[in-house]
């Protein structure tokens, strides 16, 4: 058995062949509570109200009338309990292309594999989640089955390992058995959070560092764990090339900011023409910004504008201070609990 150590990236080129991305977060609930996830149990447990509300057909013409072909990315929550995914990706494959996240814990991924057009389908990133596996002694060999079965399919699938710090210890070894069992792309992602009251990944050790280089398929995690990332001011193509969409279909400019491009599901869809400086200074998705961010900053004027933009977005949103310190309350309650680990 041959183990690649390089992920075909030419689904994550700009934009691949595609005229546009869109990052859809396209439900809430999740079956698995991973220590480690920023979307909270809260948010997990309970559906969005919008899941559901559109057709297949609706959502494909969404797409379709904007006369651009996507790639649409899709996560969670959990993808594969979307009502009617394998449907949904079915109707989207007849003229765009999809990649998805997932944690591979559906028996319905089967049917996609079986009647979705492999060649529309980038690339699927599986979440092992090896703590939320093993809480069901079968559920392990269950993932390994069905990685394997895309595999044989042809399809362009890898097995995300991240690099939660008390998992580094034992990633060798599961990722062995997972080589042992003949899957072939398994890739170390970088943890980017809070444990032990200390900040990742800035707190990795040397020694930590090296042992996720060497089991990490994708540059840009290296990218990740060397450098600050930090696109402020930079010119940049989300907002133009490129969106975050949330369940309803409103679109943002990316996972950072808060500017609307309006709603993709009725209609009010209205992209950025040229590339606009970052206005954010923390990055809360550096893949986007390795992506999309150009190594050239744009006017001081240009960025003014992009910051004020951003900052009149916030209450439109129904952001308020009170929702802004009730979050940072539950980052610190969720510090604490893994602290103690």
């Amino acid at each position: 058995m041959e183990f690649t150590r390089h992920i075909d990236t030419s689904g994550l080129a700009e934009n691949a062949g595609t005229d546009l991305m869109v990052f859809w977060n396209l439900n809430h609930f999740c079956d698995y509570r991973c220590e480690y996830c920023f979307c909270g149990k809260e948010k997990l447990s309970a559906e969005h109200p919008d899941v559901g509300k559109h057709s297949a057909e609706r959502i494909f013409e969404a797409f379709t009338r904007t006369g651009k072909t996507w790639q649409i990315h899709m996560s969670g929550g959990e993808p594969f309990l979307y009502p009617g995914f394998v449907e949904l990706c079915q109707k989207l494959t007849e003229k765009h292309c999809i990649s998805i996240n997932t944690n591979f814990s559906t028996s319905n991924v089967f049917n996609f594999a079986d009647t979705v057009k492999r060649e529309k389908v980038f690339f699927i990133n599986a979440g092992l989640h090896i703590a939320e596996r093993e809480k069901n002694k079968s559920a392990l060999d269950e993932f390994i089955r069905r990685v394997l079965y895309f595999q044989d399919k042809g399809f362009n699938i890898d097995v995300g390992y991240l690099t939660y710090p008390p998992l580094l210890e034992r990633m060798a070894k599961d990722i062995g058995h997972l080589r042992d069992k003949g899957v072939k792309l398994l890739n170390a992602k970088v943890f980017r959070g809070f444990y032990a009251g200390r900040r990742y990944p800035g707190a990795y050790t040397d020694t930590e560092r090296e042992i996720i280089k060497k089991y990490t398929l994708d540059v840009r995690e290296i990218d990740i764990i060397d450098k600050k990332m930090n696109f402020f001011g930079s010119l940049c193509g989300t907002g133009m090339k490129y969106f975050r969409m949330d369940p309803a279909g409103n679109l943002f400019r990316c996972s950072s900011s808060f500017k609307s491009y309006g709603n993709l599901f009725d209609g009010t869809y209205s992209p950025d023409t040229v590339y606009a400086p970052c206005p954010v200074l923390n990055c809360d998705c550096p893949y986007e910004g390795l992506r999309y961010a150009k190594n050239e900053k744009g006017s001081y004027g240009s960025v003014c504008r992009e910051a004020l933009a951003e900052l009149a977005a916030i209450p439109r949103r129904g952001i308020t201070i009170k929702k802004i310190l009730r979050h940072i309350r539950k980052r610190l309650t969720l510090n604490s609990e893994n602290s103690e680990l």
